[in-house]
């Protein structure tokens, strides 16, 4: 939780993070790439938008990424994220529409006491 210095006082602002599986592309001693999968924790208020990485999709269909075990229909794609002025892109494991509804869904849980 944030804590937000107002004219009025002090503030909480509740943020939800949504856990996506983020896709690391880095480059090898020897030139070849070497692809890992991360937790990544984001904050779907700072996404400007989200779009198919046809690279990744390709890359994954050709067999060319190391994960054999994902579902072989897994998409992938890129969300671009504004915070603070600055811009950030993360591809994540998840079509559009996919990551959409996770980041967005209007659902709300309730807690069983």
């Amino acid at each position: 939780m944030e804590t937000k210095c107002t004219k009025s006082g002090t503030e909480r602002i509740n943020k939800m993070l949504v856990k996506l599986i983020e896709v690391v592309k880095k480059t090898a001693v020897n030139g070849k790439f070497d692809y890992k999968m991360n937790e990544v924790y984001l904050n779907p208020e700072n996404i400007v938008n989200i779009r198919e990485d046809m690279q990744f999709n390709s890359l994954f269909q050709e067999g060319r990424l190391p994960w054999g075990d994902l579902n072989e229909h897994t998409i992938f794609s890129t969300i671009t994220m504004n915070s603070g002025g600055m811009s950030n892109t993360v591809t994540v494991a998840g079509s559009p529409s996919q990551i959409q509804e996770k980041c967005f869904s209007l659902k709300k849980q309730l807690l069983k006491g």
